[in-house]
C-alpha cells in the first residue's frame, strides 16, 4: 500500500494499525476467529463446554476437568479440579489436630502412630500399680504418687 498523498509506502494499515506484510491476521479477522465456538481442551476428560476461542485460555484455567496437584505437602496426587475438594478432605497427607487435645497437628497418615506412642494426652497404664492416666501425668505419678513405687528407706542405717 502507498499513501496516496505522499507516494510513500505505508508501514502499517491506516484502519487497524497492523504492520503491512505481517503474517498475523488483521484485528478484524482475529476478532472473528476469537468469537468462534470451540470445545474445551479437557473434552476428553468430560468437559462439554463450548467457549469462544478467545476465552479458551481463561476457561481452561478454571475448568473442573483440568488436572491439578494436591496442595498437601507430601501428597503430590493429580486429580481433576472439580474433585480436589473431596480429595483434600480425605487425603492421607492432610493435617488434623490431635483428637485427644494435646495441641499437636499431625498428618492423617501419622495420626495412629501419634496416638499410640507420641501424644502426651494418650492413656497409659502404670507398670507398677496398673492405674490409668495420661502420658503427661505418668512421670509425676511414677516418681511421687504410685503406691507401688520403690522408695529409699528412711530408717537410719538401713541398706
Amino acid at each position: 500500500l502507498v499513501n496516496p498523498h505522499t507516494g510513500v509506502a505505508l508501514q502499517e494499515c491506516p484502519t487497524c494499525r497492523g504492520a503491512i506484510g505481517s503474517t498475523a491476521p488483521s484485528y478484524a479477522v482475529r476478532n472473528i476467529i476469537d468469537a468462534l465456538p470451540v470445545s474445551c481442551a479437557h473434552k476428553a476428560r468430560g468437559c462439554e463446554e463450548k467457549v469462544k476461542r478467545g476465552d479458551l485460555e481463561t476457561h481452561a484455567a478454571t475448568c473442573g476437568f483440568g488436572e491439578v496437584t494436591c496442595t498437601h505437602a507430601g501428597c503430590g496426587a493429580t486429580v481433576l479440579r472439580r474433585d480436589l475438594e473431596a480429595h483434600a478432605a480425605s487425603c492421607e497427607w492432610r493435617v488434623v489436630p490431635c483428637p485427644e487435645g494435646c495441641g499437636e497437628d499431625v498428618t492423617w497418615r501419622d495420626l495412629e502412630g501419634h496416638l499410640a506412642t507420641e501424644c502426651r494426652k494418650r492413656e497409659v497404664v502404670c507398670g507398677k500399680c496398673g492405674t490409668k492416666r495420661t502420658a503427661e501425668e505418668s512421670e509425676e505419678h511414677r516418681k511421687r504418687h504410685c503406691p507401688d513405687r520403690e522408695v529409699e528407706c528412711e530408717v537410719a542405717g538401713c541398706g
